[in-house]
């Protein structure tokens, strides 16, 4: 019963902090910074959103009772984002490697991108020295981002550059 009370809790404020979360991702990445406390039976769920300009943070400890977390807002969906977060609380969050520079990717990069939320808008591959360099733009989350990979082996790419684009 208690479970059902936080879990109703924490959907409205995730409903509330969309608009807030969909703003966020212009200018970085969103996070909720949460606590979820109990006393006598009664529990109370506190959650704000921060920006962070390009990281991604995961923090879930338990303090005096009381669970204190961070955990990354890139989708702004209500409840895509409640079902991330309670397995993230609950131990079971899958935390996928981040598309960061220096990342490598296996496969056709637009399958690839694909796989991690991105919309693939634009591609050009071209010749550079003994490597392709594909260029790509691409979207999620409403945010656009210059993309610059470089082929590494057969079906292996690297990335070199991300930019977001304003």
């Amino acid at each position: 019963m208690a479970e059902a009370r936080v879990k109703k809790q924490l959907t409205r404020l995730l409903k509330e902090l969309a608009p807030e979360i969909k703003e966020g991702l212009k200018y970085g990445v969103p996070h909720l910074v949460g606590e979820i406390s109990g006393e006598d039976g009664e529990f109370r769920v506190e959650l704000v959103v921060t920006v962070f300009e390009d990281a991604h943070h995961f923090l879930r400890l338990v303090c005096d009772g009381s669970l204190i977390f961070i955990f990354p807002a890139e989708d702004f969906h209500p409840y895509r984002l409640f079902m991330d977060l309670w397995r993230f609380l609950e131990g079971k969050f899958e935390r996928r490697p981040v598309l960061e520079e220096g990342a490598r990717i296996r496969g056709p990069i637009k399958l690839a991108l694909q796989r991690e939320g991105y919309e693939v808008l634009w591609m050009n591959v071209q010749m550079a020295g003994s490597n392709d360099v594909i260029q790509v733009w691409a979207s999620k989350g409403g945010v656009r981002y210059n993309m610059t990979f470089e082929k590494i082996g057969e079906n292996e790419f690297v990335l070199l550059e991300k930019k977001r684009i304003q």
